[in-house]
């Protein structure tokens, strides 16, 4: 045997040794794995992740028996990251198949995507669906209360229409008692009558005692001062990164259309377009409302950068704009037709500024936020007013709105050694943060806005707060306490937080102002011009007369707070 024949001997006897390749993964086991990482990304709130991966997993498995569950998954993912056609199309299969929990799910997730394209009558028939697919479950009581919160928002017809399509589903109680509030509200007996027959006839269960009660219509002759035949546009971001922003202004929004219904005023509507935070999807949408829905006046938006373009959009077209929580200074100059309001919380942060470090003399200042940019431009205010009375800012931290562990943000505060640490947060986020403060013995001056002044917050942490310095409260706390009187008399359990106050007073302000250029005469820019400057003077006096007045916690209870060295 030669050379070249042993070493092929020798190559032979090693590939038989050799142990043989694995076999491929059983289609099975593939299945199984792919579903357990969609899973724990699901899980992991890794929205991108699960949109990515569903789509694979559709096409790889087309017959899984997990495809209702990928499906909604994708659906979700596709939703939280703002592409409404793509969720409403991945789970348009389960709203007419599949088990009932599962179609509830399905029609919940559709009406969602709905409502952030401002869909409201298509949302609230997805809702009918899902109670009556779901009755007498947890899936089913969602349904109900996402439809109580879109009542306001429908007009007498869509109402109609609605129990004309579903009347069988058991959310239609809902429904009547919005019909009823309407024509409660136009004193239109008539129409009161013929609900409460209906309502009879159907069975549907009975609305609460109080509605349906109609003062007699007056005799015919002019419309009262009170009828607003009106549409009001509303711009906020119902998806992507500033949704839940947008949901709470909306849902400020919502109470101040149900209270002026109450209040008698008629033909008011409310008609909503979605910025997606992006100034150029907020030009499109400012569009539409002028030239399609033909609103009266806008309110929008949340962001500095959207109300910039909805507000050029409406001074070219000669429309009301006015934005009640825009930080941006100078948003006015656009043009006569823009209005933007004075922000307290502006003067609150100059205020505390001032009192830290002329007051209590103290020269490092401190400031944990959301990162939001509308929190980032309150900020860069702190900056200019403490380095403006001798301080400096030196740390600033920012934590992305639902963050729970704030133990790396003090430990990063800390490092940079600061004598008061100032905290803009809303009193849900600093129920969480004070009590980490007080466990990582983070002891120091404590600085917040009126959204310390809460009897919750102080209940759930005033030993955490002891020594806080805080505004006791100047126009911002008149408006939220005009809209938790407006909350409860419509029966919702909202908390008033900033964006849900602001879209509150926004849109309360602005039928004020229809409502008065109807009585006057004025046109409504006109109208809306008086008004602002009614505010500013109000503005004005905080600073050149009293001041804004702040109060201190001591043993769990706020106090009147005095200057070192100030007369008592």
């Amino acid at each position: 045997m030669n050379a070249k024949q042993c070493i092929t001997a020798v190559l032979l006897v090693v590939a038989c040794a050799a142990p043989p390749p694995p076999p491929p993964a059983a289609p099975q086991e593939r299945h199984d794995a792919d579903l357990a990482r969609l899973r724990t990304s699901a899980q992991d709130a890794d929205q991108r992740t699960v949109r990515r991966e569903a789509g694979r997993f559709l096409e790889r498995h087309p017959r899984s028996p997990a495809e209702s569950e990928v499906r909604l998954m994708a659906g979700t993912a596709a939703l939280e990251l703002g592409f409404l056609e793509e969720a409403a199309r991945l789970v348009a299969p389960l709203e007419q198949a599949g088990p009932d929990s599962v179609r509830a799910d399905a029609l919940i997730l559709g009406a969602r995507a709905d409502i952030a394209r401002g869909s409201f009558e298509d949302a609230a028939g997805r809702l009918l669906e899902a109670a009556a697919a779901a009755a007498q479950t947890r899936r089913a009581a969602q349904a109900r209360r996402m439809l109580s919160e879109l009542i306001p928002l429908l007009s007498a017809s869509d109402l109609a229409a609605l129990r004309g399509a579903y009347p069988g589903s058991p959310g239609l109680d809902l429904v009547y008692q919005g019909a009823l509030s309407l024509a409660t509200a136009a004193g239109d007996t008539a129409a009161v009558r013929e609900l409460l027959e209906l309502i009879d006839s159907t069975g549907t269960p009975a609305p609460p005692r109080d509605v349906g009660r109609v003062v007699p219509r007056p005799a015919p002759g002019p419309a009262p001062a009170s009828t607003v035949p009106a549409a009001i546009g509303f711009l906020c971001p119902l998806s992507g990164r500033y949704a839940q922003l947008g949901r709470e202004f909306l849902r400020g929004a919502s109470t101040a259309v149900a209270e002026a219904r109450l209040r008698g005023m008629t033909g008011i509507e409310l008609v909503v377009g979605d910025t997606k935070a992006s100034p150029l999807e907020t030009r499109g949408a400012t569009l539409r409302l002028i030239e399609q829905e033909q609103v009266a006046g806008i309110v929008g938006c949340v962001l500095s950068s959207t109300t910039i373009a909805a507000a050029l959009v409406s001074q070219h077209n000669m429309t009301v704009l006015y934005s009640p929580i825009a930080s941006e200074e100078g948003i006015s100059d656009i043009g006569a037709y823009v209005f933007q309001a004075q922000s307290d919380f502006e003067a609150e942060v100059c205020a505390v500024a001032r009192a830290a470090c002329r007051g209590m003399q103290l020269r490092r200042v401190a400031v944990l936020a959301p990162d939001t940019q509308w929190y980032r431009s309150l900020v860069a205010l702190l900056r200019r007013e403490v380095e403006g009375a001798g301080g400096t800012l030196c740390a600033a931290d920012f934590y992305e709105p639902g963050t729970t562990d704030f133990r790396r943000n003090i430990e990063y505060i800390r490092q940079s050694a600061p004598e008061a640490l100032f905290i803009p947060s809303d009193t849900e986020d600093l129920i969480l943060i004070l009590p980490q403060l007080s466990f990582y013995e983070f002891g120091v001056q404590l600085l917040g806005t009126s959204a310390w002044n809460s009897g919750k917050l102080l209940r759930m942490a005033g030993r955490d707060m002891e020594g806080a310095v805080f505004p006791a409260g100047a126009g911002s706390e008149r408006a939220a306490e005009r809209y938790r009187a407006a909350v409860a008399a419509g029966g919702d359990t909202g908390e008033a937080n900033r964006f849900a106050v602001a879209g509150y007073d926004g849109v309360r302000m602005l039928i004020e102002a229809l409502s008065g250029a109807a009585a006057s005469g004025r046109s409504p820019r006109e109208e809306m011009e008086r008004m602002i400057n009614m505010r500013r003077h109000r503005f004005i006096e905080l600073f050149e007369e009293g001041g804004i007045a702040l109060s201190i916690v001591r043993n769990e209870r706020v106090h009147d707070y005095r200057a070192p060295g100030a007369a008592h």
